[in-house]
């Protein structure tokens, strides 16, 4: 039981229990986090907390206690903290505040409880839903590994403590400690060949033999006042879907990326080490292998399994029929960016590189043949059977991944037809989507009122940024500032934020004017505010001018 939670009368909550002997935290809490609070720098230790191994498929970020904003700095435990971080800064301690206004930049010398100790934090877990998404897996991956590539691009205090700044740092050894567990966790468990969930060993891996179901149902045991805990996992749905597959390799290859110790920033090389007990890192070298490997038996099985008659891509295949009939542009546009990420990092000379290449002008050259009309717009799919598009208005989900997948796809392979089409396809965005009296793009041609969620609006904007990169043409970064301010900020997907993006005032519900409350003032179902993460689904007035009122 932690000090703090027997001070506070709150040992019903974080009672243990041996439960270390089933988690492992006796080795996280006695030397893995020790090391990594060492090779950062950082002075604070953080309670109520634990590394993310996977995550859920979907829960309710409503905050089911109230945010706890006091402070504690009367202790001797919590001035020496602040003693030690004030020379760490080269700083001197300053008084603890009056009032709440305290500004992001001086968070080290004024610590919240909240940062400290995530238990006022927690999500409802009553409406958490305990299954696995292994393209959320995918997508969480690659997330981690870019705040991972941020965080330690560079080192402090002469090079002696790893990441940009001690918090940087030590955040940035728990996402490889989360990332590498996710890796572990796909390679030995999370295979299906069918039948059952297992592991395989990718030195040995027949094609096709083995893949990462879509959906993986996950039991929970709930002993006493204990979190819930997962007990076993079963395969509610074994197809294989192709943006899962995408998602998986777009994330692993960029791990070998970040842990490649030939390429990239030379800090990222102080990551990784032999024995990081001894040498300064923080992690084995090893893990390097074991990205590639699980990224060349994800993409020998694209290869293998989402390929129809004469190498069309087909968006699911399933145990016992095979590759299903239709592609979607979402699927295949995810899938072309995940093969240039593989084309670009993982070994160029490797067959597994070659592979992407091709893999990748097989889709491009099938998207722009068959999905795309003469007016720049791309179908939201297409079907193998019939030959044709998917019927349907087109969608900002088809013409932003569309728009993506073929940026990614000129810049790897060179060949200007795809260049081209990406700038049709952003120019008929721009024509029959953009609503100027709103800043944003309508979710399908004709929407009078447009729905927007995380996937379709992470989509555009990621079509817009790749078109200005392109382009350079300023007249283009204006509109995406519009664009964000209205579709992110003004919308209510975001549904709060705290010191990091903005909210400096710890009194305000909004002090940086931008929309978006604090956490604490979202309020939330139970009135103790909601997380900030954004929303499933929102709705946005687009009238059609002259359709009348809707």
């Amino acid at each position: 039981v932690t000090e703090w939670a027997l001070q506070e009368g709150r040992s019903n909550v974080n009672r243990d229990r041996m439960e270390y002997v089933r988690a492992n935290k006796g080795v996280l809490i006695q030397e893995i986090i020790p090391l990594y609070l060492h090779r950062s720098g950082f002075p604070r230790h953080f309670e109520d907390a634990s590394p993310c191994m996977l995550q859920y498929a979907s829960g309710d970020p409503d905050y089911v206690r109230s945010v706890d904003k006091g402070t504690r700095f009367e202790s001797t435990e919590n001035l020496v903290r602040d003693r030690d971080m004030a020379r760490l800064y080269g700083d001197t301690p300053t008084p603890r505040p009056t009032g709440m206004g305290v500004q992001a930049n001086e968070m080290w010398k004024y610590r919240i409880n909240y940062r400290e100790n995530f238990l006022s934090l927690r999500w409802d877990h009553d409406n958490i839903e305990p299954a696995i998404d292994l393209g959320a897996e995918g997508q969480t991956l690659m997330k981690q590994v870019l705040w991972m590539e941020y965080f330690f691009r560079g080192s402090h205090h002469g090079g002696k403590y790893l990441g940009n700044d001690p918090e940087e740092g030590f955040r940035g050894a728990m996402l490889n400690l989360m990332a590498v567990s996710k890796m572990l966790m796909l390679k030995g468990s999370l295979l299906y060949d069918g039948e059952r969930l297992g592991g395989r060993d990718p030195r040995d891996f027949k094609a096709g033999s083995a893949w990462f179901p879509h959906r993986v149902g996950v039991r929970l045991r709930y002993v006493g006042d204990l979190p819930p805990r997962p007990e076993e996992f079963s395969v509610e749905d074994g197809s294989s879907r192709l943006f899962d597959q995408a998602s998986l390799l777009w994330g692993l290859s960029e791990f070998y990326h970040f842990a490649d110790p030939t390429t990239g920033n030379k800090n990222w090389h102080k990551v990784f080490g032999e024995d990081p007990r001894y040498d300064g890192t923080i992690m084995e070298r090893k893990y390097v292998v074991l990205a590639e490997a699980l990224a060349s038996m994800v993409l020998q099985n694209i290869a293998a399994m989402h390929r129809g008659k004469g190498g069309a891509p087909v968006s699911e295949w399933l145990p016992g029929a095979g590759p299903g009939r239709e592609i979607a542009t979402a699927d295949l546009g995810m899938a072309m960016v995940a093969l240039a990420n593989s084309a670009r990092h993982l070994p160029a000379d490797s067959e597994d590189a070659r592979l992407s290449r091709k893999l990748m002008g097989e889709q491009a050259d099938f998207l722009v043949a068959n999905l795309q009309a003469q007016d720049g717009s791309i179908a939201d799919g297409y079907d193998l059977s019939a030959r044709q598009p998917l019927e349907g208005p087109p969608s900002l989900l088809a013409q932003g991944f569309g728009v993506r997948g073929l940026v990614e796809a000129f810049k790897v392979l060179g060949d200007d037809r795809y260049r081209k089409a990406a700038l049709d396809a952003y120019a008929y965005m721009n024509r029959s989507l953009w609503d100027e009296s709103t800043g944003v793009y309508r979710s399908h041609a004709g929407a009078g009122v447009t729905v927007y969620t995380p996937l379709n609006l992470g989509a555009a904007l990621g079509a817009v940024r790749e078109i200005i990169l392109l382009t350079k043409d300023a007249r283009e970064i204006e509109r995406f500032k519009r664009f964000w301010v209205q579709a992110v900020d003004s919308s209510g997907i975001q549904q709060s934020e705290y010191e990091e993006t903005g909210e400096r005032d710890f009194a305000v519900r909004d002090g940086d004017g931008d929309g978006i409350p604090r956490m604490e003032f979202a309020r939330g179902k139970h009135g103790h505010g909601i997380a900030p993460v954004y929303a499933a689904r929102v709705e946005i007035r687009t009238p059609i001018p002259g359709a009348g009122a809707r």
